[in-house]
């Protein structure tokens, strides 16, 4: 199989990798490899540019750049796929932005510059963004500035305060499963900007947490984005 190949369009040419995983069977079945599947609508991203980061929102989020390809911008539905796993628990398996809701004929990976594919000689081989956290997002090239001045004006009132326990640590829990166990602290939160509300950003848990995990664009046989997801490596 060639995974990877020129993609000719609007005078443009881009060297591209295909996945050897079609994400369309985490979202069309109840049961992956033997492991339940459940899905979960996270909520409407805002894109008012249509330039898409996926990153660490606490750990990388500063210096991230969008990928290099775009969609129109607008409000898109976000969906998790969680593996319900018998020794680990439910975990977080991929993550999708649902552009069209038309079905995806292949994988193409999201990267920030085509000359990365270039590198890429192993047929599974991939980039993707590093997760030091336990956590990955979806946000707007525009929220990152900000949700950045957001970040910064928080340490600015305390440089020794932690952002995740003084303040998105009970966003998180307002997402928990059971709300009156400790030992569930939730595992997303759609996160609308205070310093700019139209705007938001969608966190949700890491798979088995940290690592690097990439993207993939689902595309129709043009090459037409359908959708985005993240990939956890859960199974």
């Amino acid at each position: 199989m060639n995974l990877t190949g020129k993609f000719f369009g609007n005078n443009e040419k881009r060297l591209v990798k295909y996945s050897v995983v079609d994400y369309n069977r985490y979202f069309e079945n109840n049961v992956l490899d033997t492991i339940p599947l459940e899905l979960l609508p996270l909520g409407q991203l805002t894109l008012p540019t249509g330039q898409v980061i996926a990153c660490d929102p606490f750990v990388c989020i500063h210096d991230s750049l969008p990928f290099n390809r775009t969609v129109e911008p607008g409000n898109y539905p976000v969906i998790a796929s969680i593996a319900k796993t018998e020794q680990s628990g439910n975990r977080y398996a991929v993550v999708k932005v649902d552009f069209n809701h038309a079905r995806p004929t292949k994988w193409e990976l999201a990267v920030l510059n085509d000359n990365v594919i270039a590198d890429l000689k192993e047929e599974d081989a991939f980039v993707g963004y590093p997760v030091d956290g336990g956590l990955g997002c979806f946000c707007d090239l525009e929220t990152q500035k900000y949700f950045n001045e957001f970040l910064d004006d928080a340490y600015n009132k305390d440089p020794k305060s932690d952002i995740y326990t003084d303040f998105f640590a009970a966003e998180f829990k307002r997402n928990a499963v059971e709300q009156d166990n400790p030992d569930d602290p939730g595992d997303w939160v759609n996160f609308h900007l205070p310093n700019k509300p139209g705007l938001n950003i969608i966190m949700f848990h890491s798979g088995y947490g940290d690592g690097i995990y990439p993207c993939y664009w689902g595309t129709n046989d043009k090459g037409d984005i359908c959708c985005l997801v993240v990939d956890f490596c859960v199974i």
